[in-house]
């Protein structure tokens, strides 16, 4: 959380500055394709974290949406998190509702079933247009 590539997106309270909402960090990285010899450019969300009152009213949307205009104004070639199984509202949310997909280098995407099982978390991602 302190590497100096680290950006923030934070929430705060419209009338009072000091009531963080919540933040987003993210890095701007390279990352493997199945390819061995092709990376790609991404736009890594590391961490999205919310306080319990301000779920559920769009903020985290509003934040990953923010996130993936920042990647594709910066033509990078996607937008990627890590999400783990057990975290079913978290897998839901990212992949229903914002529309995020396995990226091939998921344990999911590309291992064998008995192998992925082996795994407690999932990569997401979504290509920038």
């Amino acid at each position: 959380m302190t590497a100096q590539e680290a950006r923030y997106l934070i929430a705060r309270s419209v009338t009072n500055k000091d009531d963080l909402k919540g933040f987003l960090l993210f890095q701007m990285v390279q990352e493997e394709l199945m390819d061995e010899d092709m990376m790609a450019n991404c736009t890594y969300c590391y961490e999205l974290q919310l306080t319990e009152n301000a779920r559920n009213h769009g903020l985290g949307e509003f934040l990953m949406n923010l996130l993936y205009q920042i990647g594709c104004y910066w033509k990078m070639d996607k937008v990627m998190l890590t999400v783990f199984k057990a975290n079913e509202g978290a897998f839901k949310f990212y992949t229903k509702k914002l529309g995020f997909k396995l990226d091939e280098i998921s344990p999911g995407a590309c291992l064998p079933r008995y192998k992925a099982k082996h795994f407690d978390y999932e990569l997401l991602s979504k290509p920038c247009k």
